[in-house]
């Protein structure tokens, strides 16, 4: 049944697709200017970002954000930065060797997360499967030790005592032993001292 859920199909539209090109194509955005802010934080220029007052709306994500991009892929450290720009920004190199270096861990992250979202909410998810944390509670040892008079009333039941240990018999010893025994049965006429309901 599980399997045949798994192959059922999804009806792919075109808002899935877009959704996760925009998605990958802004951090792929955010990746640059990251990797242009971790090298020259590596140059010792500090921390540096996109001048967030420039253009029209001022925002982190402003006008010098966007058009600082080709700049910056150009290995320009100072590209869209507020003046005065800080001393020490890092080289070409440094800053191409940042940027490859974050795009790739973006990237890689990205792509975990979209396939764990896929695995958890998607299409072939496992349907009717309760997590660890509902067995936990359902199937658990805490369930069980909280049911254990219910479970097993000879050992944990309300009218057991802690002196009360388990009768340790020899091999072939059939004495005091409750209930019907081998060779016997529960009818009246095999059992001694039983009388039937006519007698009675």
């Amino acid at each position: 049944m599980q399997r045949e859920r798994r192959r059922d199909p999804y009806p792919w539209t075109w808002e899935i697709p877009v959704a996760v090109a925009l998605a990958t194509l802004f951090v792929i955005v955010i990746g640059i200017q990251l990797g242009r802010s971790v090298a020259n934080l590596l140059a010792g220029a500090g921390w540096t970002w996109p001048d967030a007052n420039a253009g029209a709306f001022p925002s982190p994500i402003g006008t010098a954000f966007w058009t600082s991009l080709p700049g910056v892929l150009g290995g320009h450290a100072d590209a869209g930065l507020p003046t005065p720009t800080p001393d020490g920004l890092a080289g070409r190199g440094l800053v191409w060797a940042s940027l490859a270096l974050t795009e790739a861990a973006l990237l890689t992250a990205t792509i975990w997360v979209g396939v764990w979202a896929y695995q958890r909410w998607g299409p072939g998810r496992m349907r009717g499967m309760a997590t660890a944390a509902e067995a936990e509670k359902l199937l658990g040892v805490t369930r069980l030790r909280k049911v254990a008079g219910i479970v097993r009333p000879d050992l944990y039941g309300k009218h057991t005592t802690a002196t009360t240990a388990p009768v340790q018999r020899a091999a072939g010893d059939l004495t005091e032993q409750p209930g019907p025994q081998l060779g016997h049965g529960l009818s009246p006429w095999l059992l001694d001292g039983r009388r039937t309901k006519e007698e009675r």
